[in-house]
């Protein structure tokens, strides 16, 4: 675990459910910061090799899935009633998530019904409340950190609701039971974001000058955002790089933010996104600062609107993974959990890049998102019913 999200763990872990809610929702931090380029340009050279290295092998169609462990023992969700909880439905990345894990919640014979948080840490505690009011037997949250409802979370389990945190790391001072556990696959968040840097680095080689906006929702996007901008400085020391911060919860004050700090900066070759969602309204404030024939985009997510743009030539990369795919995952972390394993991290990625060598192959609709079709086969599912036990 890096330094960055060790720090905000311990700042999570320490904080009361109020706090935590207060950090996610505050006010959006627009101010840009500089970093000098500095170090040897010997480094730089031998980090862009690499990214190039990097961002060429994802290029194709995935065909190879990771292997997946069989259960212990066989776990029966038959007729039983699992509430999905993501941190805010309206963002694609997050929805396709629920999707995946609604499929296979309903081929194991469960009954998935989804309750929206919101990104408010009312409504996360109210959805939890509800599953525990109705005796569901089991909650799976997305992008939610233990420590934005702690109370709720711990009065879902009290009432005999088993619990999954999924998409975070532990906080809250909490660890994995038989009743509440984490499915954290931060560090391959972490790697996703990592790699928009080395998308620049391929790009503009050591000429790259970058503006990395980081997500502040959550430990996860604040540590992933920050493990994207160490890997940058990682590969090219003597690259050019400002950033700025923001939230959902104040999207409208990204635009100033963007306009603002490229005014500060106008090296400035490339803007990298963390999410596409987000993209939108980094692009009003390029537009407004007068850089839009002067940066490219670099996001992730890959949904229908960043593959639009990728094609439409407003965004020359867009990495993702296929959001049914890590629906299946965290489906898989709720049955190892509930057999009485270790819930296994997420630290394996499968991304591929879409750029305009390759988004030609691809029919782009809003259903073919909520599939693997533009990542490549759906052998995987098999892989993990075989996993469960079950049938085709």
């Amino acid at each position: 675990m890096s330094r960055t999200r060790q720090t905000v763990g311990r700042i999570a872990a320490g904080a009361i459910a109020a706090a935590t809610a207060a950090a996610l929702l505050g006010a959006c931090g627009s101010t840009s910061k500089a970093t000098t380029s500095s170090g040897d340009s010997t480094a730089s050279k031998a980090g862009v090799a690499t990214a190039k290295k990097d961002i060429a092998a994802l290029q194709d169609p995935i065909t190879s899935w990771p292997k997946e462990s069989a259960l212990s023992k066989p776990v029966d969700l038959t007729g039983k009633t699992v509430m999905l909880l993501p941190l805010g439905d309206n963002i694609p990345v997050i929805h396709g998530n629920v999707v995946g894990a609604t499929e296979a919640l309903e081929h194991l014979g469960a009954t998935a019904k989804m309750c929206d948080g919101k990104f408010n840490p009312t409504t996360v505690a109210d959805c939890l409340k509800q599953a525990a009011d109705q005796k569901d037997y089991a909650v799976v949250s997305f992008f939610i950190d233990y420590a934005m409802a702690g109370n709720a979370f711990d009065n879902a389990v009290k009432s005999g609701v088993k619990v999954l945190v999924a998409d975070e790391a532990p906080s809250g001072g909490k660890t994995n039971s038989a009743d509440l556990a984490f499915y954290d696959n931060t560090t391959r968040v972490d790697k996703l974001y990592e790699l928009t840097s080395e998308a620049a680095l391929a790009d503009d080689g050591t000429d790259a000058n970058v503006l990395w906006l980081r997500l502040m929702d959550s430990s996860t996007t604040q540590g992933s955002s920050q493990a994207g901008v160490d890997k940058f400085k990682e590969l090219c020391p003597t690259c050019g790089l400002a950033t700025a911060d923001f939230t959902t919860a104040n999207l409208d004050k990204l635009p100033s933010a963007v306009s603002a700090a490229l005014v500060s900066h106008p090296d400035t070759n490339t803007v990298i996104v963390p999410v596409d969602t987000f993209v939108p309204a980094a692009l009003q404030g390029i537009q407004s600062a007068g850089f839009g024939q002067k940066v490219k985009v670099i996001s992730s997510s890959s949904d229908l609107a960043g593959l639009q743009r990728v094609q439409a030539g407003q965004q020359s990369h867009d990495l993702g993974t296929s959001v049914v795919y890590e629906g299946y995952k965290t489906v898989n972390a709720l049955l190892q959990m509930l057999a009485g394993e270790e819930v296994q991290k997420g630290d394996v990625i499968v991304t591929r890049d879409f750029t305009k060598d390759n988004i030609g192959e691809l029919k782009l609709s809003q259903a073919a998102y909520y599939t693997p079709d533009w990542f490549g086969d759906d052998s995987f599912k098999d892989m993990f019913y075989k996993a469960w036990g079950v049938g085709q």
